[in-house]
């Protein structure tokens, strides 16, 4: 197997519900790191100390490690106190579940937008929603990773940027997911565009790559998509990142995931024809990798 010039990964319930399938997928493909997102159907949150703690020993028997949690925190109405209160609650569950896996990272988002071209209006109370949780995170010392999603406030890298500087936090830093500009009602470039804007403040990475064709987007293999993925990977190199690379697809070879389904992804719904889809994903990734590295 050819040596993997970056620490990659993948979101566990891209492959499946059972943490089993997860880690046979990553161990067959020499991945290092799992994110969790949804097991047995729950999301993190959701599920048992007691079942968590054996997830745990799982996943260290198996050699792997948690690099990360993917969490909906604030996927809810910035203007619904009552929503933004539930999803502080997650957050801080999610706080306790990252110390016993070992994450120091959790994904987050930026709260649904209402309609396009608001941004501006609520930027100043995202900034101040973010900033509130600063004291948790440090306390923690877990790094919130904002995510730019098409139907959040922040659809692209460069709003994401925007909030990430205003907040001004080293706990509050940035995850590209290339793939979700395909997605931006804006039409963000993902690569060179998308990198550009979040270089400086980048610490994690999904993978997933589609095509877009007027108002029809369609989630495709990773490299096979409008997502300069030659260029990226190519770029990352020699910019020496770090950070890991996860993939998740979003891709089902016999199904297409809903909007719903891509909105709140989680459950043995959002699973179902995930292994074929991510091995498929990761075979045109190593694929990448090769063509990159022996030029």
């Amino acid at each position: 197997m050819m040596k993997i010039p970056f620490r990659l990964g993948i979101i566990t319930d891209e492959v499946s519900q059972r943490m089993e399938d997860s880690i046979a997928l990553a161990r067959e493909f020499g991945l290092t790191a799992l994110e969790l997102r949804s097991v047995d159907g729950l999301q993190l949150h959701l599920l048992g100390s007691e079942r968590l703690e054996e997830l745990h020993r799982q996943i260290q028997a198996a050699g792997l490690h948690v690099c990360a949690l993917s969490t909906p925190v604030f996927k809810c109405h910035l203007d619904n106190p009552e929503e933004v209160a539930q999803s502080k609650a997650i957050l801080i569950r999610d706080l306790e579940i990252a110390q016993l896996f070992g994450a120091r990272m959790i994904r987050g988002f930026s709260f649904w937008a209402k309609e396009e071209g608001t941004f501006d209006e609520v930027f100043p109370d995202i900034v101040q929603e973010l900033q509130s949780i600063v004291p948790l995170l440090e306390e923690a010392q877990v790094t919130f990773m904002l995510e730019f999603d098409p139907a959040v406030n922040a659809t692209n890298g460069a709003k994401v940027a925007r909030l990430v500087e205003a907040v001004d936090s080293s706990y509050v830093k940035a995850l590209y997911d290339p793939g979700n500009d395909i997605w931006d009602p804006a039409g963000e470039i993902p690569y060179p565009d998308g990198y550009r804007y979040l270089k400086e403040h980048l610490c994690h990475i999904h993978l997933k790559d589609a095509v877009r064709q007027g108002d029809k987007i369609e989630a495709v293999p990773i490299g096979t998509g409008q997502v300069d993925y030659k260029g990226l990977l190519a770029k990352l190199l020699e910019d020496e990142y770090q950070g890991y690379l996860m993939v998740e697809t979003h891709y089902r070879l016999q199904s297409t995931l809903t909007e719903e389904q891509l909105k709140r992804p989680s459950g043995y719904s959002f699973s179902e024809g995930g292994e074929e889809a991510s091995r498929h994903c990761l075979e045109h990734l190593f694929s990448l990798l090769k063509e990159i590295t022996s030029t």
